[in-house]
């Protein structure tokens, strides 16, 4: 066995665990300096440590196997070259130690092959966030939601420092809403099946088109029943689709504008997480932001995925208790979550539109706690100005409000109770849609007969 020198070695973070664990009496046999070394085993086990943490075999996949195609990412020897920095003999008795490293006496064949390649690993993120999300589940399921120890201190080692947190192009995963930025506003739908029912709505629409009162909310991805939140989309499109109306009813959408800044976690740019390109792979914090970041590029999509209706109740228990979590986040001051709509097929950032669900305290728009209703609806007008049994009636809702729409103030005192408004309806943009049809998208696979 050989010994190298922290002196022989090019990555830096790798050089110190040498230098901190040479021997005096281990000489290097790669430099003419005499300097204490470790044998190149110690190396070889690093690298592995690495290898399994940061990388992906590329070399057993369908594509090379049965397609003889060049595996994607780099042969061993060129990965252990751009780690380690250290003379080509090094390399070549790492790679043999490494082939023994992980050589599987059951099957008396290496893990990785006889020719290993290797990709930047998109993993789970190892098994200790996944067994501390494995011991969260199972405690908020049989022992206790509220006040949960256990649920707690997992949430804040994964969320804990998501304001520092910068994504590969250098964006912040809380994004900024409100006046001035893309997030200024936001669409609301309701169904109504019944036209009178739909009619007395437009009579408080900042109440009966926002975030229902607290006490009376149904659960939903973010909140737990009664607990108010308003969930919104970022087109008329995405809020039609996020109800889910049946046909033949009535949907009436809404606009309301965000009237104070607010920060929003962007779902999304957390599948953007990142190593630093500065970061060392022997670093054991690297490894430790490494496998946070990809657990929640794995989270975020979990978060989102859809869930049938009989099993919303099992299955948003966990997305409730993240959202409290993060509403009630002492350093960080949520408002809200941006998230894609998986009922228009969206997976990231697009076109087709996104949701946003805002938390109780900048849920609530202006008058909408008023207790009187603050304007008179119909939805019909008559073809004869001259009304009787003759008359043939049009669809043609109209609003007339009892007053001029409240004054948005730059800084609006919460009671005691109740935060202040986060939000106002822009009253001219009220529209009512009646459901004609739905288009549905499969995915659609035969069944073999045999």
């Amino acid at each position: 066995m050989s010994y190298i020198c922290a002196r022989c070695i090019g990555n830096l973070e790798l050089s110190y665990l040498v230098a901190a664990n040479a021997r005096e009496h281990d000489i290097c046999d790669y430099c003419e300096y005499s300097q204490p070394a470790v044998d190149l085993d110690f190396v070889a086990q690093q690298c592995s440590d690495v290898i399994e943490t940061f990388f992906e075999n590329s070399s057993q996949t369908m594509a090379v196997i049965h397609f003889d195609r060049v595996p994607a990412g780099e042969d061993l020897q060129s990965l252990l070259k751009r780690l380690v920095g250290a003379p080509d003999g090094a390399i070549e008795e790492i790679q043999e130690s490494l082939q023994q490293i992980w050589h599987d006496t059951e099957t008396n064949e290496s893990i990785y092959g006889e020719d290993p390649w290797f990709v930047p690993s998109l993993g789970f993120g190892g098994t200790e966030f996944q067994s501390g999300w494995h011991d969260m589940e199972t405690s908020l399921r049989n022992e206790a939601r509220y006040s949960n120890p256990k649920a707690i201190a997992f949430l804040e080692s994964i969320f804990g420092q998501l304001d520092s947190d910068i994504t590969s192009e250098g964006l912040s995963v809380l994004t900024e809403a409100g006046k001035g930025s893309v997030y200024d506003a936001l669409y609301r739908a309701r169904v109504f099946q019944l036209e009178e029912e739909m009619r007395q709505a437009l009579e408080h629409p900042e109440r009966n088109l926002g975030a229902p009162p607290a006490g009376v909310a149904k659960s939903g991805r973010m909140n737990a029943r009664g607990q108010p939140a308003l969930y919104g989309a970022t087109t008329v499109e995405t809020a039609l689709a996020e109800v889910r109306p049946p046909v033949g009813s009535w949907v009436v959408v809404a606009r309301f504008a965000l009237i104070r800044p607010l920060h929003l976690l962007n779902l999304s740019l957390l599948s953007q997480l990142r190593l630093h390109s500065q970061a060392s792979f022997f670093d054991p914090e690297s490894k430790r932001v490494f496998q946070r970041y990809a657990f929640l590029r794995e989270l975020s999509r979990r978060l989102v995925r859809p869930v049938m209706p009989e099993s919303e109740e099992h299955d948003y228990l966990i997305t409730q208790v993240i959202a409290d979590y993060l509403a009630m986040h002492p350093r960080m001051r949520l408002g809200g979550i941006i998230y894609p709509s998986v009922q228009r097929g969206a997976h990231s950032h697009s076109a087709t539109g996104e949701n946003v669900v805002l938390f109780h305290k900048a849920a609530t728009a202006i008058a909408a706690n008023a207790k009187a209703s603050t304007a008179e609806a119909e939805l019909y007008d008559y073809e004869d100005d001259d009304y009787d049994s003759s008359s043939v009636r049009r669809l043609q809702p109209t609003i007339l409000y009892k007053e001029a729409a409240p004054r948005v103030h730059r800084f609006q005192r919460s009671s005691k109770n109740r935060p202040a408004p986060g939000l106002n309806l822009i009253r001219d943009s009220i529209e009512i849609h009646r459901i004609l049809a739905v288009d549905i998208k499969t995915d659609r696979v035969g069944v073999r007969v045999g």
